[in-house]
């Protein structure tokens, strides 16, 4: 183990489950091997320990897509949020196709009970907060992204905002955001 890594908060392991479901591990792994042309590109190699609570791992063996294992902070949530919805609107030539339903999907609360039992029984050190108050956690952080990524997007103020806030601050774009907002943050000591 790695003292600095942590467990995924409850959100970002609801985003994660995201990710998995999705199939994004089918094109992105997350793993920055030790190779020079690796490390320049994506930053520190990944150490063994930073995966301890990854059940199962992501580290994938196919590239067609960056690797994503320090993408933690290195785009702002509007970027995501944008790149989910169309990933031509940030990158021309991508292959990637959009998943403009995670704007709309609301994220299954009840799903993420399940998950964190599961992760406690596979060793997880989940404590009484997240297995008893998971889902109210989660809602919380959930609410600070999208707050967060409302004052991203440009002339988005009064009503709108506060319409922008209630419509998604439940949906499944925002745990995904926060997955993606977290990998890598632990040994680079951002969050």
């Amino acid at each position: 183990t790695i003292q600095a890594v942590k467990p995924y908060t409850p959100l970002e392991l609801a985003g994660r489950d995201i990710y998995i479901r999705e199939g994004c591990y089918n094109c992105h792994s997350q793993m920055v091997r030790p190779m020079r042309s690796e490390t320049q590109r994506y930053g520190t190699y990944s150490k063994p320990g930073e995966f301890v609570y990854d059940h199962p791992f992501q580290w994938g063996s196919r590239r067609i897509g960056p690797d994503l294992h320090r993408v933690g902070g290195k785009y702002n949530h509007l970027w995501h949020y944008r790149h989910m919805r169309n990933p031509r609107e940030m990158k021309k030539k991508s292959r990637m196709p959009s998943y403009p339903w995670l704007l709309l999907k609301k994220t299954n609360w009840s799903q993420l009970r399940r998950s964190i039992k599961a992760m406690v029984r596979l060793g997880v050190p989940y404590g009484k907060d997240e297995r008893i108050k998971g889902v109210k956690m989660a809602k919380a952080q959930s609410l600070k992204i999208t707050k967060e990524l409302a004052g991203q997007i440009p002339n988005l103020t009064g009503k709108k905002k506060a319409l922008f806030i209630k419509h998604h601050q439940d949906r499944e774009i925002i745990a995904l955001i926060a997955y993606l907002q977290r990998l890598g943050t632990d040994i680079k000591g951002k969050k």
